[in-house]
């Protein structure tokens, strides 16, 4: 156990500039004696974004052609942005487990929705607390709830599903408040979890209409593009920041009447199933549009992290304050038959998320990592970064990021994941085809490689991509290739043993939950298309 007052030897030799290779997990590390702070109000405030359903390549600084993420990418600019960042689940509960307790889902025991995190697994808030720290949350999704167990470790812990949780101005106006009115004697950890660019794509005007090419010279759009395109050092949202959102498809269909999709979608001329799983394949221009109301919603988020952001400064709290920004999982449109869904795959598009993190006192400016890293690895990341003693977690699968932002080295870290198990209320999804944790498809992700097996009653199915040579994951090489295949499929089956319950059906446990669930968490499931 590394005492407060103490450091890691990988620690010391990150910060000595010396590059090292770290074995696999979290045990090796050693008690010294050393010059890091002591005492609570000595140690950096900890804030910490996630972003619903926000993939990495519809982010400005990952490469994507539009300027949807100015104050994202501006934080980037300012600290490291990690290039191929890979979520342990491709829907927000078990991700966001996985973040806060370093583990992989067989690990954390989080499953599907609803699931409860066993109270015997440590968190990354309860690490903060022990530490001295205050510690508050705030979400806007039903299955983050008290009830999910997430809530360990926070003193405070704010889940409103106000408007169905579409409304990133009602999350950050809060955080402000909270900002304003904490302890300044105390050092924070603060989590936010935005909602917004999850399904329905509602953004309020004139983000709705932003990247409709038919609006542009309307005024108030001319205006917004002018101020999202702005150059400048500081952080300053926009006056349409303060426009609530919600989940009203009125606010979009004056810019898209006539589309399919959406038509389906708000009136339910099919059933969410029918639409997910490719029942009828939309045309590039249908989806092309949703698209351009997923990155309205992603910029009218991105504003108000600039408010976030602000308020830091403004509170003269931005320099001694870890920021970590990231999203949850990934979504679907039109990859592999999926659309405007994300639990029940496992390609890069539901999987591949952003990563930000900024610190002044020990991130460089302008770093890029590109090695593969898991969303897992952020919980010692940011303890290590604040120097706070990983206590269990020293025990769990992830590793600290903290030599690659510092010039040092890591292992290559291969990514494992599992999807969703099979719904009762979707049978339209043919691909799953067993019950439970038998039926969940799974993944390994290695530097060039990516392999995915889908259980099946005749014998289970295999799929093998080369990320390098094919990035989008269209041709399947699995028996062109049985050299590879023959080194993946052990590892993937090495890490599956060691799952007790990988072939547990506690479906009907769940399905007897959701009928137990409150008529607003209902209501805000029907929305997000969770619920037929």
């Amino acid at each position: 156990m590394v005492g407060q007052g103490s450091c890691s030897v990988r620690g010391l030799i990150a910060r000595a500039g010396v590059k090292i290779a770290v074995v696999f997990g979290l045990g090796a590390i050693a008690a010294c004696n050393g010059t890091r702070p002591t005492g609570p109000s000595e140690r950096p405030n900890v804030l910490l974004i996630t972003v619903e359903t926000l993939r990495a390549d519809h982010v400005g600084s990952y490469g994507y052609r539009r300027n949807t993420t100015p104050n994202l990418d501006r934080l980037a600019a300012q600290g490291a942005r990690f290039e191929n960042t890979l979520a342990q689940a491709p829907f927000t509960l078990p991700s966001i487990a996985s973040l806060m307790t370093g583990r992989t889902p067989p690990g954390h025991g989080v499953r599907n929705h609803p699931a409860i995190l066993a109270p015997e697994l440590e968190t990354l808030a309860e690490r903060f607390r022990a530490a001295g720290y205050q510690t508050a949350a705030m979400t806007r999704h039903t299955w983050l709830r008290r009830k999910s167990g997430l809530d360990q470790g926070f003193d405070e812990y704010h889940n409103n599903k106000f408007s169905a949780g579409l409304d990133a101005r009602s999350l950050s106006l809060a955080a402000v408040d909270w900002l304003d009115a904490r302890d300044p004697e105390r050092p924070f950890f603060l989590w936010l979890h935005f909602l917004d660019p999850h399904l329905p794509y509602t953004p309020s005007y004139p983000y709705s209409a932003l990247f409709r090419e038919e609006h542009a010279d309307e005024p108030r759009v001319q205006h917004l593009r002018s101020m999202v395109e702005r150059e400048h050092d500081t952080f300053e949202p926009t006056p349409y920041a303060d426009i609530p959102g919600g989940p009203y498809y009125d606010l979009v269909f004056p810019h898209y009447p006539d589309n399919e999709a959406l038509l389906d979608l708000a009136f339910w001329r099919r059933s969410r199933g029918s639409i997910f799983f490719g029942g009828k394949r939309y045309s590039a221009d249908t989806v092309s549009e949703l698209r351009e109301l997923y990155d309205g919603a992603i910029t009218y988020t991105d504003d108000n992290l600039a408010r976030i952001m602000k308020s830091l400064a403004d509170l003269g709290v931005e320099t001694s304050t870890v920021v970590a920004v990231t999203g949850d999982h990934g979504e679907a449109f039109g990859e592999h038959g999926l659309y405007f869904t994300h639990d029940f795959a496992l390609y890069d598009e539901v999987l591949r998320v952003p990563l930000v993190l900024r610190y002044p006192d020990s991130i460089p400016p302008g770093t890029e990592v590109s090695q593969q890293v898991r969303l897992m690895d952020l919980a010692p990341t940011l303890l290590e970064l604040a120097d706070v003693e990983l206590g269990p977690l020293e025990q769990s699968d992830a590793v600290s990021l903290v030599p690659l932002v510092k010039g040092g080295t890591l292992p290559f870290l291969n990514a494992f994941a599992e999807s969703a198990p099979r719904r009762s209320m979707f049978p339209e999804h043919e691909r799953v085809y067993f019950d439970g944790n038998r039926g969940k498809w799974r993944m390994l992700r290695t530097e060039r490689w990516k392999l995915i097996r889908i259980p099946h009653p005749d014998g289970d199915l295999y799929e093998l991509y080369d990320l390098v040579s094919d990035p989008g994951e269209t041709q399947n090489l699995f028996h062109e290739l049985p050299g590879e295949a023959g080194k993946l499929v052990p590892l993937l089956e090495s890490w599956m043993q060691q799952d007790p319950a990988r072939d547990l059906d506690n479906s009907a446990e769940e399905d007897a939950e959701l009928e137990g669930l409150d008529p607003a968490a209902v209501q805000q499931l029907r929305t997000l298309g969770y619920i037929q």
